[in-house]
């Protein structure tokens, strides 16, 4: 069974795979993704939650995103469709935001001589002591009691009168507030489902994000080892109002890894490819420039 969506941008160039984040359609994506059309073969991939057949509970931890991502560039090459023969591994620049981060990086670890350069925007990686903490409340199914983010998210609303007033409702939410409204449109143009009554329900359910969150840092032991082992160049963005990614965690990253780099963006928060899609995309572009 196909585990993973994509819809290609562009075929231009090397193949540019780029993973969107927790409950955000690549859609969302357009304004970012626009400025790399004319250089690269930027695929766009749709992750289990956006297929209607599996349910939430068939993900164990984010290692299975990794499996997915990693079949769908074997089926690619397998069809000659990045340009390289069967035989010989392609050189993937993997793109990704928080959860599309981590799964680029675990492919690159699980597989490195795939990628010519990973761009890692928000990685949802962890302390090692929380991740620590987190593997231990997973198994006692304590993670929804004290996830700052799993109340708010099961309480979600998942139907509305149309799209525009779908707009209109998140566009009052905090979260939000830094997206223009060009992106916020294609993010609700990329997650509403159109009903037979006019009306619109979400495509990317509450539990299937509740379970992302649920299983986020259980593989973090894994990605913390394994690290040194990535020999492509990495850049890690961060944005310098996040609450997700810690400075110490990237610059632990950074040590860690044999060619990587970071970048803190002032004024932005973990949604920075969206809130800046223009800043964002220059400041990838000039890092692959020199690769």
């Amino acid at each position: 069974m196909k585990m993973i969506n994509s819809q290609v941008l562009s075929r231009i160039g090397p193949p540019f795979l780029f993973i969107h984040a927790n409950g955000y359609p690549p859609e969302t994506y357009r304004s970012f993704l626009s400025h790399f059309l004319d250089k690269y073969q930027v695929i766009t991939l749709s992750l289990r939650p956006f297929l209607p057949d599996l349910v939430p509970t068939s993900l164990k931890d984010w290692r299975d995103f990794r499996d997915d991502y990693l079949d769908f560039i074997d089926d690619q090459v397998s069809k000659k469709r990045f340009g390289r023969s069967k035989t010989i591994d392609p050189q993937v620049i993997g793109v990704g935001h928080s959860m599309g981060a981590m799964t680029n990086l675990m492919a690159a670890i699980e597989r490195p001589n795939l990628f010519k350069a990973l761009v890692l925007i928000e990685p949802v990686l962890f302390p090692r002591w929380q991740g620590t903490l987190m593997r231990v409340l997973a198994p006692l199914n304590l993670m929804r009691k004290i996830h700052p983010l799993i109340r708010a998210t099961l309480k979600r609303k998942i139907n509305f009168p149309s799209q525009e007033l779908m707009l209109k409702n998140y566009r009052g939410k905090p979260i939000f507030q830094r997206l223009s409204d060009d992106v916020l449109r294609d993010y609700v143009s990329g997650l509403a489902k159109d009903n037979p009554d006019g009306t619109v329900t979400l495509k990317y359910s509450p539990e299937w994000e509740t379970r992302i969150y649920e299983t986020g840092g259980l593989a973090d032991a894994y990605v913390w080892k394994n690290l040194p082992g990535i020999p492509c160049p990495v850049l890690v963005l961060r944005g310098e109002d996040s609450g997700t990614l810690k400075p110490q965690v990237v610059q632990r990253m950074i040590r860690k890894l044999p060619n990587g780099q970071s970048l803190t963006e002032p004024e932005t928060g973990h949604l920075l490819p969206l809130e800046i899609p223009e800043r964002a995309a220059s400041l990838i572009d000039e890092y692959l420039q020199l690769l």
